[in-house]
């Protein structure tokens, strides 16, 4: 009789412990890939992912004549003629290739205008040595000096027109240009110290590019005395200015000469970067120079060191009795020497080069 029961019962049985298991097997799994309670995102909401850190490398030299005064000298349109565009720049080509940011002053006019100021020294080239920037890998000038309207207004709007059909950007002035490299904004912003030294309009400026929303400034000023070693009072006090009122660079151009650097809140200033590719002159009695590199660091976009800072030593040409007009990078004795006169002219802020021309800053030294 039990027999008869378990035969008839057992697949019952069976089928109901399968279900059972099932069952059990079937809400573990459910449990398990459930999010947690703090993990869980919101219905309706999105997670914005965080920016990768992002380094952008800027390079900076100083002045860049590309053009002559015919009342002196054709030099500079000579040797265009014998080598082409591409000769100028072609010591730093790796170099500015080789960053992210290449910034220069452009110290004179690209136009055919004949409207010359009454002043000792007139600049001009032809438009299609805006090539020479291009082939050189310089992203973009400032035009706050004092040759950039060397053949007045005309001149002036020519040369924005020149760079302007050769996809070269500029600033200065009212001009602010914001550029994107590597996903960061950069404003930049070129003020003529020598005509302009007021605290507000450099306020100005800054407020205005702060509009844009950048993640970084960088001020370029034209100013000081020539063949002065170091820079004046005005100079020093709007480069503070400058950093205080949200700068991150501040550069320097005009005296001719390099000056010194000084670290000022994390901030770097660099006075003078002295000439650069330089036709103004044929011949002149310093030619020494320099590139000055900067990392700027960002962190999810926003800018949290500048740092690497380094000098390049330079000389404007390959001769030490003629220019050429081919700057290039100095090394062995001559580059050591250049980096030492950098140095000497920083020393007054706690500034040093490390013989790789790394910048060393003792902030505590500075007074």
């Amino acid at each position: 009789m039990f027999s008869r029961f378990f035969r008839r019962f057992l697949p019952c049985v069976l089928i109901a412990l399968c279900f059972v298991a099932l069952c059990s097997f079937g809400c573990q799994r459910r449990t398990a890939s459930k999010p947690s309670a703090k993990t869980a995102p919101k219905s309706g909401t999105k997670t914005a992912a965080a920016k990768p850190a992002v380094d952008v490398t800027l390079s900076a030299a100083g002045d860049c004549t590309l053009g002559v005064d015919s009342r002196y000298s054709t030099a500079f349109n000579s040797v265009y003629q014998r080598h082409g565009a591409a000769y100028f720049l072609e010591q730093v080509r790796d170099v500015f290739g080789a960053d992210d940011l290449t910034l220069v002053n452009l110290e004179g006019t690209l136009t055919t205008s004949t409207d010359r100021a009454d002043k000792t020294f007139t600049f001009k080239g032809p438009a299609k040595y805006t090539d020479i920037l291009k082939d050189g890998h310089v992203d973009a000038v400032t035009l706050a000096n004092n040759h950039s309207h060397d053949f007045g207004e005309t001149g002036f709007t020519d040369t924005q027109t020149a760079l302007d059909n050769a996809d070269i950007p500029y600033f200065g002035y009212d001009t602010i240009a914001t550029l994107r490299v590597k996903g960061e904004k950069f404003a930049l912003i070129g003020l003529n110290g020598l005509e302009d030294p007021s605290e507000t309009t450099l306020t100005k400026c800054i407020a205005r590019a702060k509009k844009q929303k950048p993640d970084a400034i960088v001020v370029y000023y034209h100013w000081g005395i020539e063949r002065n070693p170091m820079p004046e009072a005005y100079e020093t006090a709007l480069a503070k200015t400058a950093i205080d009122h949200g700068a991150d660079l501040v550069l320097g151009s005009h005296p001719h000469v390099v000056q010194g650097i000084e670290r000022y809140k994390g901030r770097y200033i660099v006075y003078s970067l002295g000439n650069f590719c330089f036709g103004g002159n044929s011949n002149p009695t310093d030619k020494d120079s320099m590139i000055f590199q900067l990392t700027f660091h960002f962190e999810d976009g926003k800018l949290t060191a500048t740092n690497n800072a380094k000098v390049l030593p330079c000389a404007i040409s390959g001769h030490t009795g003629v220019n050429d007009f081919q700057p290039r990078v100095l090394t062995g004795r001559e580059g050591a020497r250049v980096l030492d006169k950098v140095a000497t002219r920083s020393q007054h802020w706690g500034v040093s080069l490390d013989p790789d021309g790394r910048v060393v800053s003792n902030d505590a030294a500075v007074k």
